[in-house]
Formats: C-alpha cells, sequence, structure tokens
C-alpha cells in the first residue's frame, strides 16, 4: 500500500508521525511505503501558501567552511531520518508529476498531519488521493483538517474526492460532522500515529542513550504557525523556572530580556528530540505533537491553546480523550489555577484503550472489501 503524508516538513512531529504509520502498518502485516510527495510544493506557493522565513546564518556558513565541515542542520538532520527510517516512492515534486505517472498500490491511504487543511493545501487534491484509479481503493487514517469549515471555493474538491474513500477516519471529533456534510460518509475518530507507538516502541529508533538524564530540566517546545501564544507562553516558562529553579531546554532562542536560564536544543537531530521528552521534569509547549509526546511519555504538561473553544481543538480534544483537560491552558488563565499533574496510571491505561480503537480501526481499513 501507498500512504501520502507530509513527511518531508522540517518538522519533528512530521516525521515521526509518517515513521508512527508506517510502523504501525507493518506491525499488522501489511508492506507499505511512503509516496514521496514533496510538500510544500512550487504549486503551492503559486496558489498562496506563504514561505516561511527562516533567517539563515551567512556567518555560521563561514565559519563552518573555514573550519572544513559544517554543522549540520535541523533539516539536514530531520532528512537523514526520513531517508534512514522511511521507505520511501520515486519522489514527485509536483501535482502535474503524480498525476500524470501515479504509483501504483492495491490500497491508497491518506496519512495523519494536517493533510487536509485548506490553510495548507490551497486546493491541491493530491491528499484526497485524486491521482489514484477511481476505483482503487482510499482509505485515510487520522488524517486533520484543523477546521471547522471549508471555504466555499474548496468544497467541490472535497465532496467529489473525499466520496471515493471507502473508509475515513480523523484526528479531531470536531472535524466529523464536516466529513459527513463533504463525503456523505461516517468518519472515525482515532489517535495521532505517534501516540500508537508507546515508549518502548519509540525508544527502538533511538541510537544514544542516557542523555538529559542527569538533571531536572524544563522543556519548552514552541511551534507558531497555527498561532502565536507570545508573550504569555514566556511568562508561564519564566514563572515555573522561578519556582522550580530548573534550567529550560527550549527549541526557541530565548530573547534575553527575559531572563530565563536556557539551552538552546533547536537543531538538535530526532534521538534527542525524543529523549528531551522522556526525560523532561515538565513540557511547555503550544504544539500538537509537543502535546502528544509529552503524554505519551507520562510528563507533567502545559499545553497552551487559545481559548477553550478554538476550532482548531486538536490539544484539547486528545487532553478530553484522557481524561486530563486540566492539562490544557488556555491563554491568560491564571498561573495559579493551572495543574500540570495528572495520574499517569489511569491516562497510560486509557491512551492504551484508545490505541485499542485506533488499530482496530485501520487493520478493518485495510482488509475489508
Amino acid at each position: 500500500m501507498g500512504i501520502i503524508t507530509m513527511h518531508r516538513v522540517v518538522n519533528y512531529g512530521s516525521f515521526l508521525q509518517a515513521y508512527a504509520t508506517q510502523k504501525i502498518i507493518e506491525n499488522l502485516g501489511h508492506d507499505c511505503e511512503i509516496i514521496d510527495y514533496v510538500f510544500p510544493n512550487k504549486w503551492h506557493y503559486e496558489h498562496g501558501l506563504k514561505k516561511n522565513k527562516q533567517i539563515k546564518s551567512m556567518l555560521s556558513k563561514f565559519l563552518g567552511s573555514f573550519l572544513y565541515y559544517a554543522q549540520p542542520t535541523k533539516q539536514q538532520k530531520i532528512m537523514t531520518s526520513v531517508n534512514k527510517h522511511l521507505k520511501l516512492s520515486r519522489t514527485y515534486k509536483s501535482p502535474e508529476e503524480i498525476h500524470k505517472n501515479p504509483p501504483k498500490y492495491d490500497v491508497y491511504c491518506t496519512g495523519s498531519d494536517q493533510t487536509w487543511n485548506p490553510k495548507h493545501m490551497k486546493g491541491d487534491s493530491t491528499f484526497m488521493l485524486s491521482f489514484a484509479p477511481i476505483h482503487s481503493r482510499k482509505i485515510s487514517f487520522s488524517a486533520s483538517l484543523g477546521c471547522s469549515n471549508i471555504d466555499d471555493k474548496y468544497k467541490s474538491i472535497y465532496k467529489k474526492y473525499l466520496s471515493q474513500y471507502n473508509s475515513i477516519s480523523i484526528r479531531e471529533a470536531n472535524g466529523l460532522n464536516l466529513i459527513k456534510e463533504l463525503s456523505g460518509k461516517e468518519a472515525t475518530v482515532t489517535l495521532d500515529p505517534t501516540l500508537l507507538l508507546n515508549k518502548k516502541q519509540w525508544l527502538e529508533i533511538v541510537t544514544k542513550h542516557n542523555i538529559f538524564t542527569k538533571k531536572n530540566y524544563i522543556l519548552f517546545y514552541p511551534m507558531y504557525h497555527s498561532f502565536d501564544p507570545r508573550p504569555y507562553i514566556y511568562e508561564l516558562l519564566k514563572m515555573l523556572q522561578d519556582k522550580t529553579k530548573y534550567d529550560v531546554f527550549t527549541f526557541e532562542r530565548l530573547p534575553k530580556n527575559l531572563n530565563i536560564k536556557n539551552v538552546f536544543v533547536g537543531n538538535c537531530d530526532v534521538d534527542d528530540f525524543l529523549q528531551l521528552f522522556l526525560n523532561a521534569s515538565f513540557v511547555v509547549t503550544n504544539s500538537f505533537h509537543g502535546t502528544a509526546f509529552a503524554l505519551n511519555f507520562g510528563i507533567p504538561l502545559y499545553s497552551i491553546i487559545k481559548k477553550d473553544n478554538d476550532p482548531d481543538d486538536r490539544q484539547i480534544n486528545l487532553l478530553k480523550y484522557l481524561n486530563i483537560e486540566h492539562c490544557a491552558v488556555p491563554l491568560e488563565k491564571n498561573f495559579n489555577e493551572i495543574m500540570p499533574y495528572y495520574d499517569i496510571k489511569n491516562q497510560q491505561e486509557k491512551l492504551s484503550q484508545l490505541r485499542e480503537i485506533s488499530i482496530n480501526y485501520l487493520n478493518r481499513a485495510l482488509i475489508s472489501n
């Protein structure tokens, strides 16, 4: 079977959800590969997707060449893991290319991440398997809409291609009615694939050991593509450090005027990423995958959200499933009212139950006629 997902985005969560999807399907006894569709590509930028403005340090490049080597970038490290751990098809660099010469499988699957989010797709039907033969078996697994409604200009595309799916599962409960409206089909809510592998299974891809274990620390993992929780998230981070006296390991270079003692880890490799979460004392994040890995490893959590009824409810949905929605922190919530701790044993038992439901869905979707 072939899986299309966002595996080349320079983001740890994007790679790890692709790896987890591949691993779970293989564990169910099926051969699979990731369809190597490059996203984003020129087509998306031409249709309105804004480029992520990343400032590249010319000084670091100069020093690297001067010393006869350059330190690998975050992108290079993630791509190393992509090429090492994912089974990839031939590369497709545009919608036209994949539609002209589509890969052939017995089952086609839209994987997780925000593969159906119109904010990112801009009308690209590739992630809705429009390139696959019309009568082929098509399923989705924990696909994410990331919204509660679709712009009218995209609705016909969603209706046409989602109606061709044999089985649909999504990541957020608030998308069930929208899927019904667009496709006429009942969808199932399943866990993000990163949660289907337990701690022991995640450590199978870790080659380094016993790092980040010598002291307590707060792990700060912010993502700003959905919303920007600053300065509130900085104030929360500062409060927590003042209270615990722990250092902060951060994936963002923090402004010096915050007076937060920190270590920048934003260019770490995937091994380090996993172990940073595994050994943290607290996790502060507004990222869905940051929330997911903290919960998977049983770490006390501050999961920052816009507000209680935000349409992009991926984090709060997950926390509610596990009966620990008190770990969700709406912007501007009084610090004294926040409780990052939870009953890890009960949470892990609930997570195991949800894993079983999600894996059972996937197994049925793969073998049903």
